[in-house]
């Protein structure tokens, strides 16, 4: 298993979805909340959405 497919597991054992999926259909793999690229603060946020599906409001409570 590739880090890929083993990230993806994990997000869809936890969340119900894989971050592929959230990221497809432009939704935050926690909260299933609609993205848009514009709400990102920086590109760093961004990079992190491609990363882990995460919309900027789940970064910010997940990294502080």
């Amino acid at each position: 298993m590739n880090v890929r497919d083993f990230q993806n597991k994990i997000a869809k054992d936890m969340f119900g979805k894989t971050k592929d999926e959230a990221r497809n259909q432009e939704i935050c793999v926690f909260c299933h909340e609609h993205v848009d690229v514009m709400d990102f603060k920086d590109k760093l946020s961004m990079k992190e959405y491609l990363i882990s599906g995460l919309c900027q409001g789940c970064q910010d409570k997940t990294f502080g």
